[in-house]
């Protein structure tokens, strides 16, 4: 023990012990202090160092930009997907399949005159007859049941014979590329005012005369006719065949107004016959003048006091021309192909 340690009294050596000790733990946790904040500094505090432990890291041995995410644990790098919401069913997932969504009369020529009654209703029966129309539709009849005759209106009764009308657009038929205008027959109506549509790739085939079908598509009234009608139709299903073979076609629908007695069809000569019925436009004097030949693909113009107007009968010599300057009572000429025929407004 040194000198100056013997002369200090047992109180006093006590007092520089804790002295001593306290100095030995504050200077330590000075130490300890400094440490502390330079790890800090080096590491966690580094913004750039956070980033790049939370982002995707390449394996060594994938290939160029093959990657392979590294799980997050830490709460303030968590993030969450956007929550996304499915989209409803559409109402056909393909056309010609059933109901379509959107526009019930898109592909349909002057949709105005048509007014929609149900935009998708599906309906049975028995093709009574088809004709290929000017304006490139196939138009064809349906004998209904009974149950569904209260789709019908007196127009159909009158000018129909009790049966259905429906149309096939062109853009739904055979043949019509999709994403194309549809092709077109001689005949049809080629004005900027005729919009066909575009073709769908449905490719509804025209329905044999006789079979029992079910078909489906908006429900409409003609305003230009009068008669309700499936007008487009989106699909056809044929439930049953024809029992028989049917003719080509089915006898055409009667027809209002006066007209000479209508020659054999098995007759070599050529014949026509016509009548006439106020158009369902609401427009006063024009008249639908309703022609019915032995004159397939032939220009038939019918005449009147005040007008005159010419189409192209179809594959069966049927054609449906209307004037615009008609009076009650007026005499109407037609003329198709070699045939001539006369009715009264």
């Amino acid at each position: 023990m040194t000198p100056w340690l013997r002369s200090l009294r047992p109180r006093q050596w006590w007092h520089w012990i804790l002295i001593s000790i306290v100095a030995v733990l504050v200077i330590g946790g000075i130490g300890n202090a400094a440490s502390h904040k330079t790890t800090t500094a080096s590491t966690g505090s580094n913004p750039t160092i956070r980033k790049l432990t939370s982002q995707s890291t390449l394996k060594p041995d994938a290939a160029p930009g093959a990657h392979t995410t590294t799980t997050n644990t830490t709460a303030e790098q968590t993030t969450t997907a956007p929550h996304v919401l499915s989209s409803p069913a559409a109402t056909t997932a393909r056309p010609g399949g059933g109901c379509r969504s959107g526009d019930p009369l898109a592909n349909v020529y002057h949709s105005y005159r048509l007014k929609v009654e149900n935009p998708c209703l599906t309906v049975t029966g028995t093709v009574a007859y088809v004709r290929g129309e000017n304006d490139g539709d196939v138009h064809f009849d349906l004998s209904l049941p009974a149950s569904e005759t209260s789709l019908l209106d007196q127009a159909n009764y009158a000018h129909e014979d009790g049966q259905l009308v429906a149309e096939i657009v062109p853009a739904d038929q055979p043949g019509c590329t999709p994403g194309q205008p549809p092709p077109l027959p001689p005949t049809a109506y080629r004005s900027s005012s005729y919009n066909y549509g575009i073709c769908t790739g449905a490719g509804i085939a025209t329905p044999p005369l006789g079979a029992q079908v079910r078909i489906t598509g908006p429900y409409v009234l003609d305003s230009d006719h009068g008669w309700m009608e499936i007008h487009p139709v989106w699909a056809i299903t044929v439930m049953a065949a024809p029992s028989s073979s049917p003719e080509t076609t089915a006898s055409p629908p009667p027809t209002l107004g006066t007209a000479p007695t209508q020659p054999q069809r098995g007759s070599s000569a050529a014949w026509c016959q016509a009548s006439a019925a106020v158009s369902n436009d609401n427009y006063p004097g024009d008249y639908e003048v309703y022609v019915h030949s032995n004159q397939p693909d032939a220009k038939a113009t019918a005449s009147d006091a005040g007008d005159t107007w010419s189409e192209y009968t179809d594959s069966v010599g049927y054609a449906d021309i209307r004037l615009y300057h008609t009076s009650p009572g007026m005499t109407i000429t037609v003329t198709v192909g070699a045939a001539s025929c006369s009715t009264t407004a």
